[in-house]
């Protein structure tokens, strides 16, 4: 197929790659990249790390104004695509222009979600997606400032970390019994635990809270589920993401839980492609999967720009993701399997090695702390399906080349 244009929708690391992958894989036609935002694409990751310190590095973007200039990449910053007209293979920009492509991929990432709960709306509660939200969240972090956190994954926990660097008082709050729910592992989740209160964070697991009264720019009480209130200045929201997918839906496009895309990364409509948290894909058995990290953002948008241009791909991730908290490295790579058999590996309280293996000794997942040369080992055990020996995996003594089968 001879293309002309290819455009891209959402700007964020996904689109960005995207863009750039294009180029690199030689495509000398019209590239145009689309975001809402007026920043030049970049990573995620340090919003809730980095970008959360007193007085944080630099920026770095994934592809600087002058870069996009160089790969003549059309940028439409601060631009947000309305609709899809998928017969006249044309995208629709809020502010009127319409633009003809040959072919789409879709990068439209996903939004802060909210509980649905009275004050949620007050200028004291803060999301963390953007720049502009890390800049203001990072202003009101101050000495003595209460900071209540709302949800106990990966988000809230980093927040918590940054907050309690900057000297506020912070109670994170988890409706559910245990941190980080979504990774399935109650060790880490103790681990996480014993970590946070030992910093002095409050931990209130299994709580919820249900308004937010007297809500203003300056704080609120808080009201639990239970009848308890609580007065705090700020409040953060990191409840897990809302995809972007109505775009897709609206086109006619095939959506559950996010756009739904092939190992090919090509959704239901074969000149349209999708890649980053927006996806949902052929996961294990009949399973979707969803990756929101930035590893899959960069790796499926490659995956998606090389589709694109008629090449042979075959996307299948290992789901890999990497979280900072005080002194703390956490790195988690696989996917949890249920009834898979969990070996610990040392006696160390304050470095943990937890390694799921299946009932062939085939390494399903791991998660280590603080340990970046075992983590470095099991990442490459579970890329290549590698079988351990339980016992001698367990045994911190026995190098991990020594614990295959």
């Amino acid at each position: 197929m001879n293309l002309e244009t290819v455009v891209v929708i959402g700007a964020g690391q996904a689109g960005a790659w995207a863009a750039r992958t294009l180029r690199s894989e030689g495509f000398g036609g019209r590239i145009v990249l689309v975001g809402d935002e007026a920043s030049p694409p970049y990573e995620r990751p340090p919003l809730s790390k980095e970008q959360l310190q007193q007085s944080p590095p630099s920026m770095a973007f994934l592809i600087s104004p002058a870069e996009l200039t160089t790969l003549n990449i059309e940028w439409r910053h601060s631009s947000v695509c309305s609709s899809i007209d998928r017969v006249a293979r044309q995208v629709r920009l809020a502010e009127g222009e319409s633009i003809s492509y040959d072919k789409l991929i879709l990068c439209t990432g996903g939004r802060a979600r909210l509980p649905a709960i009275l004050g949620i709306d007050a200028g004291c509660v803060h999301t963390l997606r953007t720049i502009e939200d890390a800049a203001r969240l990072r202003a009101a972090l101050k000495q003595g400032v209460r900071v209540m956190v709302l949800g106990g994954g990966w988000i809230g926990l980093e927040v918590a970390a940054a907050a309690r660097a900057a000297g506020c008082d912070v109670t994170l709050v988890e409706a559910g019994p245990q941190l980080c729910a979504r990774t399935g592992s109650s060790l880490l989740s103790s681990f996480l635990a014993r970590l946070h209160r030992s910093h002095g964070v409050e931990l209130r697991l299994s709580e919820s809270i249900v308004a937010l009264e007297g809500a203003t720019a300056t704080g609120c009480r808080a009201v639990f589920a239970t009848g308890s209130t609580l007065e705090v200045d700020l409040v953060v929201v990191g409840i897990g993401l809302v995809q972007n997918d109505a775009l897709a839906r609206d086109a006619g496009l095939a959506c559950e839980r996010g756009i739904l895309v092939d190992r090919q990364c090509r959704t239901s409509d074969p000149r349209i492609f999708a890649a980053g948290d927006v996806t949902a894909m052929p996961g294990p058995g009949k399973t979707l999967l969803r990756l929101e990290s930035w590893q899959n953002a960069q790796d499926q948008a490659v995956a998606a720009a090389c589709a694109a241009l008629d090449q042979d791909v075959d996307y299948r991730p290992v789901p890999y993701f990497w979280s900072q908290q005080y002194d703390v490295l956490v790195n988690i790579v696989g996917t949890s399997i249920s009834g898979a058999n969990v070996v610990v590996r040392g006696t160390d309280a304050s470095k943990l090695v937890a390694v799921e293996v299946g009932a062939d000794g085939q390494i399903a997942s791991a998660i280590c702390t603080n340990l970046p040369r075992d983590f470095r080992q099991l990442r490459k055990f579970v890329a290549e399906g590698t079988r351990v020996d339980a016992t001698r995996l367990s045994d911190a003594s026995v190098p991990l080349a020594h614990a295959i089968a």
